[in-house]
């Protein structure tokens, strides 16, 4: 198989399934890590998958059936190790009733009931996981080509890659200090994947959902946002149904703040953030929350040699959150101090979503430095 089209269809499969979970408001970010699973799932209850994505341009039941266990074994794999859930994902590029019949006869006789997921390019959806909309977890058995292939709407989905994009269009009119990215004015969806590091593939399809619903200014001959205030709305509600942080404390005593940058400058992948960022970006508004620490492995965090659990009832030194997005949060993070700190957009979006005074805050924000990118000035 020629390695572009491999890889075109790869990342077909990938936004295949980064929107069917995120037009159910469900979380997903890409790893591209074996140690991590191709996606990491996260279900409004807070669950967490680790799943292992599998491909096939044909859709020959015995070979997508070996492909679908070897994602089964493999998810098992990781998800043991990060103390998660497995789930196993199949893209194919047409499914038959035998294919479907087939998958679910062999999960029903050699799976432990692990989530998985089946899509094809023809139109079929099948997500096999608790809590999913029952139409989506019923198996179709014939797939109407004509509706499928007619249908152009296209939905703008918050995925960690788009995440990325919007920041690089806005990142012009925000100051170097407050955002690591390129400041620069993209003519096509070709240009911005470029940019972002993506396939032409993702960018034209992010391109193609700002133009449908009206975000992307027509008459400009770059990638211009318009109607911002909604297009922020939309934004910040993805972030609803965020998984609770693990509460922790620091071994030894001493001035927190001091033992936190010490913490974050040895421990680099990791990022301050939220209302703490916020102070440390000089546009704190919120105090008296405890600081938020993202992690890319929050198993290994919480086994670092300097924190502890924190007691039921204990009023915890630091909060570690594990991170969903890794490339918009990783690649727009700042350095302050030595430690790397989430930049302001990110800043603004987790702090909308957290329950104590993150509304006011982030409501600061818009009305400050934010007005003239996303708020009341945009």
């Amino acid at each position: 198989m020629n390695s572009n089209f491999e890889e075109r269809t790869e990342q077909s499969a990938e936004d295949a399934f980064q929107n069917a979970f995120a037009d159910i408001n469900w979380q997903v970010s890409s790893t591209h890590s074996d140690h991590h699973g191709d996606l990491i799932i996260t279900a409004p209850d807070g669950h967490v998958y680790f799943a292992m994505l599998k491909f096939s341009t044909e859709g020959r039941p015995d070979r997508v059936t070996a492909l679908f266990a070897q994602a089964l074994l493999e998810a098992r794999v990781v998800a043991r190790q990060h103390h998660g859930r497995p789930a196993a994902l199949i893209w194919v590029k047409t499914a038959s009733p035998s294919l479907i019949k087939r998958l679910r006869d062999f999960h029903d006789q050699y799976a432990e009931g692990e989530a998985y997921g089946l899509i094809s390019g023809d139109g079929l959806k099948y997500l096999h996981f608790p809590g999913v909309p029952h139409e989506l977890a019923t198996p179709i058995t014939q797939v109407n080509r004509r509706t499928s292939r007619g249908s152009s709407q296209t939905h703008l989905v918050f995925s960690d890659r788009t995440q990325w994009m919007l920041k690089l269009l806005l990142a012009p009119e925000i100051p170097e200090p407050l955002l690591t990215a390129r400041r620069e004015q993209y003519r096509t969806a070709t240009d911005l994947a470029r940019a972002a590091g993506v396939s032409a593939m993702t960018a034209s399809r992010f391109v193609n959902a700002l133009t449908e619903k009206g975000f992307l200014d027509q008459s400009s001959p770059y990638l211009k946002l318009v109607m911002r205030r909604k297009l922020a709305d939309l934004w910040k509600a993805s972030y609803k149904n965020q998984p609770d942080p693990v509460a922790v404390k620091f071994l030894v005593q001493g001035p927190p703040a001091v033992l936190m940058e010490k913490l974050l400058q040895k421990h680099q992948h990791s990022f301050l953030g939220l209302f703490a960022a916020a102070e440390v970006l000089a546009v704190g508004h919120v105090r008296g929350v405890p600081p938020y620490v993202y992690v890319y492995d929050l198993d290994a965090a919480n086994h670092w040699k300097e924190l502890k659990a924190a007691q039921y009832g204990e009023k915890p030194d630091l909060l570690l959150q594990r991170i969903r997005f890794p490339q918009s949060i990783g690649a727009g993070a700042v350095q302050r101090k030595g430690m790397y700190v989430t930049d302001i957009l990110q800043v603004w979006l987790d702090v909308s979503a957290h329950p104590a005074r993150g509304a006011e805050q982030a409501a600061e924000l818009e009305r400050g430095i934010l007005a003239n990118v996303i708020g009341e000035g945009a």
